[in-house]
């Protein structure tokens, strides 16, 4: 079997599982209350929540929406006022992991879906994102990469290391860590080996890590093709299964806070606004 189908045929089921978590992840928060609503089934919660997201989303409160995700969740204010450390480590291991899953997201759907079934891979923008070592996703790549690794390093250090009293560390936690390291190491070896198996393109050199590494074993006598194929299959399920286990890890509850920190940002705003005080919930 093709090293690529079989990549899809484990992955896809995987995908399943993630979003059958999610959705039970969500079904005991929507066993909470919602304002306004009384008592409701999770389904008819869940609703309501989206409409009311839908308008704001297109209403005029949209620009305090917006600056709250960005300073509350995206770049979390909180954690940087609180310890610089913990946001370095929450910060580049989250965005991080985010690039790099966005980058896989948009190079699936530009090569399996607006190329293959809408036959607009001749259009540069669709194309960039799965042409290997294009100059902007062999950059963005990268990025991702060392963010990622700077991230979990500070994590690794923090938690098993340092261990502050007050930090208690479960065997999910090690496990996320174990996965996201087998990530890395797999995904750095892979693209060092995919580049001495020609399968580079326009700029393998804008990958500022891979690419000088390769150089260093690229006279070694090895089948870079055969590795680079089975590398990829590795790496892509290691990272499925490490993506069906984020909905009972603390990667969610990092997602969960940082909606929270949102609304509680927009309460904020709201108020400023009209010259009161709001309360942010914890």
């Amino acid at each position: 079997m093709d090293v690529e189908i079989l990549f899809w045929v484990i992955h896809l089921p995987l995908m399943v599982l993630f979003l059958v978590g999610l959705a039970d992840v969500v079904g005991i928060w929507l066993q909470g209350r919602v304002e306004g609503v009384g008592a409701a089934s999770a389904g008819r919660k869940f609703l309501v929540l989206l409409g009311r997201t839908l308008r704001a989303v297109f209403s005029r409160r949209f620009p305090v929406i917006l600056k709250a995700f960005i300073t509350e969740a995206w770049f979390n204010r909180r954690l940087w006022r609180t310890s610089r450390w913990r946001w370095l480590s929450h910060f580049f291991l989250l965005n991080g992991f985010l690039l790099l899953m966005t980058l896989s997201g948009l190079a699936a759907l530009s090569e399996k879906v607006l190329y293959h079934l809408f036959h607009l891979g001749h259009v540069p923008w669709i194309a960039m994102w799965y042409t290997a070592d294009h100059p902007v996703t062999a950059l963005l790549n990268e990025i991702g990469g060392v963010m990622m690794t700077v991230g979990l390093a500070f994590y690794i250090v923090r938690r098993y290391l340092a261990r502050p009293a007050q930090l208690r560390t479960g065997s999910m936690d090690t496990w996320m860590v174990v996965g996201l390291g087998l990530i890395l190491l797999t995904g750095w070896i892979a693209e060092i080996v995919r580049l001495n198996a020609g399968y580079d393109g326009p700029a393998p050199y804008l990958a500022f890590i891979g690419y000088p590494l390769s150089r260093l074993v690229s006279g070694w006598d090895l089948p870079w093709e055969m590795l680079s194929e089975w590398l990829f299959l590795g790496h892509g399920l290691l990272t499925s299964v490490v993506i069906v286990t984020i909905p009972y890890s603390k990667f969610l509850h990092a997602v969960a806070t940082a909606l929270v920190a949102t609304v509680g940002g927009v309460q904020q705003e709201t108020a400023m606004a009209h010259g009161g005080t709001a309360h942010v919930p914890a």
